[in-house]
């Protein structure tokens, strides 16, 4: 608790978070890239354990977005405050979490149309596996089919 205790205007608690808030999402760019291949390789059973572990980043991103709250409430007036060098600092890693972030949502949404398209595909496949289902149905059902004649290999 003794970083709560700390001024909430703190240069070097804003840049510690930023930074953690920048690492968390480095591992959530990691993870949905890791996300694209399984997609795409038919692993989906290990989708879930992915989709699981960005679940938990997304949960640590929501807890720390509440410790950056004091320092967004009065943002203007804080960032113009900041002495050069933390000033620097913070915006550097601002550009490169909403770089990251871009990226992040950008491939989710690709991946949201991959995944539809998959599904669709997956439909279509079970769609012709009944039509031929109900063909062999109906033609087992007009009275069986001839005895199997072998192939004439002479010619």
């Amino acid at each position: 608790m003794a970083e709560e205790s700390k001024a909430p205007h703190d240069p070097s608690r804003l840049i510690a978070l930023l930074t953690e808030q920048r690492d968390l999402y480095l591992r959530l760019r990691e993870l949905s890239e890791q996300q694209r291949h399984l997609i795409t390789g038919d692993r989906p059973e290990l989708l879930l354990n992915t989709l699981r572990e960005r679940q938990t980043l997304v949960s640590a991103l929501a807890r720390l977005n509440e410790q950056l709250a004091p320092f967004r409430r009065n943002w203007e007036g804080l960032y113009s405050s900041l002495p050069a060098g933390p000033r620097e600092q913070a915006n550097a890693l601002l550009q490169e979490i909403n770089g990251l972030l871009r990226v992040i949502l950008r491939t989710d949404q690709e991946d949201g149309a991959l995944l539809a398209a998959r599904k669709q595909a997956a439909g279509a496949q079970i769609g012709q596996l009944s039509d031929g289902r109900s063909a062999n149905t109906a033609y087992a059902q007009q009275g069986g089919s001839p005895a199997p004649r072998a192939a004439d290999v002479t010619g």
